[in-house]
């Protein structure tokens, strides 16, 4: 039953990553994305403002990631619950692609910030469950911080970094269809391979960090509108759960902490 629920948890991670592959790499071409450039002031309180969206939808999902490391009960229940978490998983699919394609839900208030908080709530629930599957919860605060360190020093090589990082849309779609495709096989080869998979998986979505972070923070060929500070946050809010889970994975290997 164990080894059941742990090959069902794996599935429902490549299958989250996997289409947040897919949306996170088709907004290369949405018009979101353009060369305007916006003036000091305006630019500054565009990134206080996504920066403070990011940590409260980053605060909401620790929260909800601690709550069955501490209780056991909560951590019963969301295991025997995977149902739930399907389709929390196609509904967090159907808000983002609606933010994405639909411009004026990802640019009207206060239905972006309802939008915004509805598919935070469901990614939540989908990594509480996935932390519930880990038996040692010192593996998740291991990953954890690790993440934060990551995500701190590939933040600030965006900003310093003379390279211009958003020009790479085409390298970045070829990596997530290269990346999809090599998902397929991880299952196939054993654990050696696994390993490999979410080890690209970090190096990949570190790079979408940094393009996504050039794009918020602007004075590089392409940058985000001061109005889409909803879909600037969930952005990066993806990338930074994502480089979570694959860490959580390979440390989860590595260390013995085997999942339900």
């Amino acid at each position: 039953m164990n080894i059941e629920q742990n090959q069902q948890a794996r599935q429902l991670d490549d299958q989250d990553s996997g289409y947040r592959l897919q949306q996170n790499r088709a907004r290369d071409e949405n018009p979101y994305f353009s060369n305007k450039i916006l003036d000091e002031e305006d630019q500054l309180g565009f990134i206080r403002k996504v920066y403070g969206i990011l940590l409260t939808q980053i605060t909401i999902t620790a929260l909800c990631s601690l709550l069955p490391l501490v209780d056991e009960g909560a951590r019963l229940f969301l295991i025997r619950n995977q149902s739930v978490v399907i389709f929390l998983m196609i509904l967090a699919i159907v808000i983002q692609c609606g933010m994405f394609c639909i411009q004026s839900l990802a640019r009207t208030a206060p239905i972006n910030y309802v939008l915004m908080f509805g598919f935070t709530i469901c990614e939540a629930y989908i990594v509480a469950f996935i932390c519930a599957t880990v038996r040692n919860p010192l593996i998740v605060a291991q990953a954890a911080f690790m993440t934060a360190g990551i995500v701190f020093a590939l933040t600030l090589y965006a900003v310093q970094s003379k390279t211009d990082f958003t020009v790479m849309g085409g390298m970045a779609f070829v990596l997530a269809v290269g990346f999809i495709m090599f998902s397929m096989l991880s299952f196939l080869f054993g654990p050696t391979m696994r390993l490999i998979y979410c080890t690209l998986g970090v190096l990949i979505f570190g790079f979408y960090l940094v393009i996504d972070t050039q794009l918020l923070i602007g004075g590089r060929r392409y940058q985000l509108d001061k109005d889409d500070y909803i879909l600037a946050a969930v952005i990066l809010y993806l990338d930074i759960i994502n480089i979570f889970l694959y860490i959580l994975q390979i440390l989860t290997q590595l260390m013995g902490g085997q999942k339900e």
